[in-house]
């Protein structure tokens, strides 16, 4: 059920490129796991520069709701508004 209500609230699709600068973030937990894997990060190192634990990153890329405070650092990282040098993790 989390799952489908952040699928709901941010309901996009993304390709295998990067995703749109207009694009919400964070989309379905699919395209969060495509996204580390593309950046080819362990769940560990990706986290971390959002301040998150591997364990609570593997279930948003399982479809848990991430809070606010994380998504809105997600939805910087990947428009380029932030870089791996502003998130120190």
């Amino acid at each position: 059920m989390a799952g489908k209500m952040m699928d709901e609230e941010f309901g996009i699709e993304l390709s295998a490129e990067a995703p749109p600068q207009n694009a919400p973030w964070p989309a379905a937990p699919h395209e969060l796991r495509r996204l580390r894997i593309r950046k080819r990060e362990s769940q560990e190192k990706f986290w971390s520069r959002f301040g998150v634990t591997q364990s609570s990153g593997s279930r948003f890329e399982t479809g848990v709701m991430i809070p606010p405070p994380v998504a809105i650092l997600l939805r910087l990282y990947v428009n380029g508004t932030l870089s791996d040098d502003d998130l120190h993790g």
